[in-house]
């Protein structure tokens, strides 16, 4: 009888001792996908995505280029937000996702002022960690804009930021809640280009430059509104982005973000090829494509794109 009590006493502690086991892996990992084995296989890419339509096209388009070049891909799209994928890259869940160099900066240190493409980009190079690697920019910039209807812009012949401030007093502008306060927002556009927004010409506008934003300027309540650069509703809605030559707003060029253990030449090789081709335009373009209930799917905008710059054949 002693012997069968030893034997479920035993049993009880190997149990209890695997699910402190579990328990404590869980809480020492701070990514919800549970990490992953890294593959000695440098041809074998795990691709991401955050959740939005325009992360799945980028990532869609490094996976294509990068089976057309050999590659074997596998997929992980929607992940979820930076606080999300970021984890999964530094522990092999995947291997490269597409990120934006300001965005990127500011996650990495919050304190940076920089701006600017190219202070922006110094900056990131000294704040990404080790077991991360940046590849070179593409052109593409999705920031925030200040955008007016192009009858606002042909009546004030305005061309930049600095136009629309000589009307401080006759603009309603309108932005999320924080633009009111936060730096780069009414604070940076007076500072920087005098562009005098008063509180009571403020319309806070929760949408993040979505439909009701969209809405409020194309409409008349506010004449000037935050769009994001890559937004389809520029084209859409013939809408003027005026130039920020003070670039008051952060930069946030598209750019790869790998671990650093599955850098490979070619790897770099064909993501620098495509994010040269890559622009701001065709950003809009695809992000208008798969915009609405007619639109197309991200992986199909991709394809069409992957096909008309050349990607869709092994680089010479």
């Amino acid at each position: 009888m002693k012997s069968a009590n030893h034997s479920v006493h035993r049993r009880g502690l190997l149990v209890l001792v695997a699910v402190l086991a579990l328990l404590l892996s869980a809480c020492g990992s701070s990514n919800p996908l549970g990490g992953g084995q890294i593959s000695g296989d440098l041809k074998s890419i795990k691709v991401g995505s955050a959740d939005f339509p325009e992360s799945r096209i980028i990532a869609e388009i490094y996976a294509q280029a990068l089976e057309a070049n050999g590659f074997e891909v596998t997929r992980q799209f929607g992940i979820g937000s930076r606080e999300t994928y970021i984890p999964a890259v530094k522990d092999h869940s995947i291997d490269l996702i597409p990120e934006y160099t300001g965005n990127l900066l500011q996650y990495f240190d919050k304190e940076s002022t920089a701006t600017d493409p190219t202070a922006v980009l110094l900056a990131l190079y000294d704040a990404v960690p080790g077991d991360l690697t940046i590849l070179t920019p593409s052109p593409a910039n999705d920031q925030d804009t200040v955008a007016v209807a192009r009858e606002t812009a042909q009546r004030w012949n305005l061309k930049t930021i600095g136009d629309l401030a000589q009307h401080s007093p006759e603009v309603k502008f309108g932005g999320p809640s924080e633009f009111l306060n936060r730096k780069e927002g009414l604070p940076g556009l007076k500072e920087k280009y005098g562009l005098d927004i008063s509180p009571a010409n403020f319309v806070a506008i929760s949408d993040g430059g979505g439909p009701a934003t969209v809405r409020a300027l194309v409409d008349g309540t506010v004449t000037a509104a935050d769009i994001f650069s890559t937004s389809p509703a520029i084209p859409q809605n013939d809408l003027v982005v005026l130039e920020d030559p003070k670039n008051n707003f952060l930069a946030a060029n598209v750019v790869p973000l790998v671990a650093s253990q599955k850098m490979s030449d070619q790897l770099k090789t064909v993501l620098n090829a495509v994010s040269a081709k890559m622009t701001t335009e065709a950003l809009i373009e695809m992000n208008t494509e798969t915009s609405g209930n007619g639109g197309i799917d991200p992986d199909e905008a991709a394809e069409k794109w992957v096909k008309n710059n050349g990607f869709d054949k092994a680089l010479s």
